[in-house]
């Protein structure tokens, strides 16, 4: 028996042996996300601004035009198939809720656009030169702006090639080819011809690329991505030489020389941007991480990543962050949160950490392209649908990333993917989301649409509004239930964004919500922006919308029958413009017409008050007005154009209601009794107030009569209908 028992303690010992060495998070079930639960909700956070966008790879034809396409011998068939397809692109991420595409214009010393420096891409008809009968950047700039979309010209500062074949670069033997025309400055690096990053001339001729396009087409970005010293090891592109030649005693060692010349290209880009066209934003997509803390960087991350921006491209990208040299940065985070050697939410914090309180917007580059087709097992089936909504929700969570991008087109409709892609459509990005301001771009908000209209079509319904400012670019579209509060500047309000539509040239724009058919349930709130994003005031647009006049509409509700009325009786006319502006508080002199007009008010008058111009337009019915004794002025004055407080307007309302034959009941102070401000209604004005009271024809509001208070023009439109409709009754 005792040794039975020792047997077992023996057992139990050697069970606790076995169970202390096994890793913690295995008993305790720890996941690699859990440390940051806090940015991992369990419903996608509502966020109004966020960069939604893909890159749209033309390298190797991988994303466009495909290498089916570029192959097509007929010049004609191959344009129309191309645009089909580019325009399938665009449509897929309209699709998905994005508002940003990322366009690959010069993936190898070449060019998707009309160029002066290098030769059209081969990527485009299969031969490097060849001129394809179209401007491929200027047709995604015209279709992307269409559907609403940025687009950022993406270029790769110094790949020249992708292979070193004889064939490749006999092919680079033509005019414009860096090749050909610069060869002292081509060196051979991960198996690509590249420009040396050292040589100041070359650095002169990347940027003047880059300043060809961003001066002749209209795009929204210039973008580059993570290839600047680009080698399998440190040393490939054996440019010892250039250091020696350029470094002229400024660095001790080759690294910081790189460094140095990757930076001296980001910023005096950056600089040329911002002189010729300040609205273009310029960014760039680094690998992931920066550094690795352990590799003896203080300021580096906790990881143990291979392929870092410092050590390995030599690109100090926190410096460009920290010195705002870039407008938005985009690290390629292209790893799960259970990846060892560099996990997302490590990678993704410490980025969020060097961009907080930058003028550097933080998007992350997502590795879509990794779906089903990663060793990584959270990337694969059901994990990989997981691992990207805590991605995506961990994006729309942490106050500094404000946006992501997808890598890379073409897996936005691969077969592999779709279980993502579906679970980002439906949820993730089910609605709609502005892309943010960068306010040190400068840029200003629009003046708010006017003159909105509803109309229900077969189709759905109809918007349209006019807008003459030159700033506006395009209109978001808000849409409410009838009992729902007005909302357009929370992130909740993103969730009433049906839609986005560009500006057309002429003053009257429109836009269908195809997914509403009863008019009588909702309204809509239309609002402009500039091509920075800044958002003017909303126009509501709504069927309590006047007839005749734009700038009555829900909000004024109360007062649309009464003003649309008074307006068929010609008593109310618009200004020059064709407003009423029912919120203007009313002159003295328009009151007296308005009322003179309601009344059909006539008398035969010699004189008027000493300030009512002859000639102008309220001069007959303030000299009618006098003779009957409706208007009295102060020492022969009238003050047509100053306004008149309600309890005024109320003691002429009863004067010319009694010059027109109408007799009104006399009314004692009991009638004020409702009115809890009565006591501040003047001596002079109580009995009318009281009398139109009785009569029906003033009511208070919230409690009061608000007698000091300058009357509106809706208030006195309501007021003069009231009149109208009761005027039989006191015949």
């Amino acid at each position: 028996m005792q040794k039975n028992t020792r047997s077992f303690a023996g057992i139990l010992l050697a069970i606790a042996v076995m169970f202390a060495a096994l890793p913690v998070n295995v008993l305790a079930e720890v996941k690699p996300w859990d440390a940051y639960a806090q940015y991992i909700p369990n419903k996608a956070p509502a966020v109004k601004r966020q960069l939604r966008g893909t890159w749209i790879s033309t390298v190797a034809n991988l994303d466009w035009p495909t290498a089916q396409t570029m192959k097509i011998a007929s010049d004609a068939e191959r344009i129309r198939k191309s645009k089909e397809e580019l325009v399938a692109i665009l449509d897929r991420a309209v699709e998905m809720n994005m508002n940003a595409v990322f366009f690959q214009v010069s993936p190898g010393g070449d060019a998707l656009y009309k160029s002066n420096i290098v030769p059209w891409s081969r990527y485009l008809t299969g031969t490097f030169g060849k001129d394809p009968g179209f401007d491929p950047l200027a047709f995604a700039i015209e279709e992307a702006h269409k559907r609403n979309l940025e687009i950022h010209a993406w270029f790769n500062p110094y790949r020249v090639s992708m292979d070193t074949k004889e064939a490749t670069i006999a092919s680079l033997d033509i005019e414009k080819s860096v090749y050909k025309e610069h060869p002292e400055w081509i060196k051979t690096s991960a198996n690509r011809l590249v420009v040396d990053p050292g040589i100041p001339e070359a650095r002169a001729w990347v940027i003047d690329r880059v300043m060809e396009v961003v001066d002749n087409y209209d795009v929204d970005g210039i973008h580059f991505d993570d290839y600047f010293y680009n080698e399998n090891y440190e040393g490939e592109m054996k440019d010892r030489d250039t250091f020696n030649k350029y470094n002229k005693g400024q660095f001790s060692n080759i690294g910081d020389w790189r460094r140095n010349n990757t930076y001296l290209l980001v910023k005096e880009l950056s600089n040329r941007i911002r002189t010729a066209k300040p609205w273009v934003k310029f960014g760039i997509s680094p690998a992931g991480v920066w550094g690795n803390k352990k590799d003896g960087l203080p300021d580096g991350s906790n990881t143990s990543s291979g392929y870092t921006n410092y050590s390995r491209s030599f690109a100090d990208t926190k410096k460009w962050v920290e010195e705002e040299l870039v407008d938005y940065i985009a690290p390629q985070i292209y790893f799960s949160f259970a990846n060892t050697a560099a996990p997302y939410g490590e990678v993704a914090t410490w980025w969020s950490n060097v961009c907080r309180g930058k003028k550097v917007q933080l998007y992350i580059g997502q590795a879509l392209y990794k779906v089903n087709d990663d060793s990584d097992p959270y990337f694969q089936g059901e994990n990989a649908v997981q691992e990207f909504l805590r991605q995506l929700k961990f994006n729309g969570a942490k106050p500094e990333i404000m946006g992501s991008i997808l890598f890379r087109a073409q897996d936005l409709s691969s077969q592999g993917k779709q279980q993502v892609i579906s679970a980002i459509r439906s949820d993730l990005w089910s609605i709609k989301a502005l892309v943010p301001v960068m306010p040190w771009k400068g840029g200003k908000a629009p003046a708010a649409p006017v003159q909105g209209k509803l109309d229900n079509l077969s189709t759905g319904l109809k918007l349209s509004w006019t807008d003459n400012d030159p700033g506006t670019a395009y209109y978001a579209i808000y849409r409410f239930n009838k009992s729902e509060k007005m909302d357009i500047t929370s992130d909740a309000s993103t969730a009433k964004l049906v839609g986005t539509v560009r500006k057309n040239g002429g003053g009257r724009q429109e836009y269908t919500d195809t997914q509403a058919q009863n008019a009588e349930d909702v309204y809509y709130v239309v609002t402009a922006l500039d091509r920075l994003h800044n958002e003017s005031g909303g126009l509501v647009v709504s069927t309590e919308q006047s007839k005749y006049f734009p700038d009555v509409g829900r909000e004024y509700s109360w007062a649309v029958k009464a003003i649309d009325g008074l307006c068929e009786k010609g008593i109310v006319k618009g200004d020059d413009q064709g407003r009423f502006n029912p919120g203007q508080n009313t002159k003295r002199g328009d009151f007296i017409l308005m009322a003179v007009r309601a009344l059909n008010l006539k008398a035969d008058f010699k004189d008027n008050f000493r300030d009512v111009a002859k000639g102008s337009y309220y001069y007959d019915a303030i000299g009618t007005a006098k003779t009957l004794g409706i208007a009295k002025g102060d020492g022969g004055s009238f003050n047509p154009n100053g306004n008149i407080t309600r309890e005024d307007m109320m003691v002429v309302a009863v004067r010319a209601i009694e010059a027109s034959g109408i007799k009104l009941e006399k009314a004692g102070e009991e009638y004020l009794k409702g009115y809890n401000d009565a006591s501040r209604i003047s001596g002079y004005a109580r009995e009318a107030v009281a009398s139109l009271t009785k009569a029906g024809l003033v009511q208070g509001s919230g409690g009061g009569v608000n007698p000091k208070s300058m009357a509106t023009r809706a208030e006195i439109a309501v007021m003069l209908d009231r009149l109208l409709d009761s005027i039989f009754a006191y015949g």
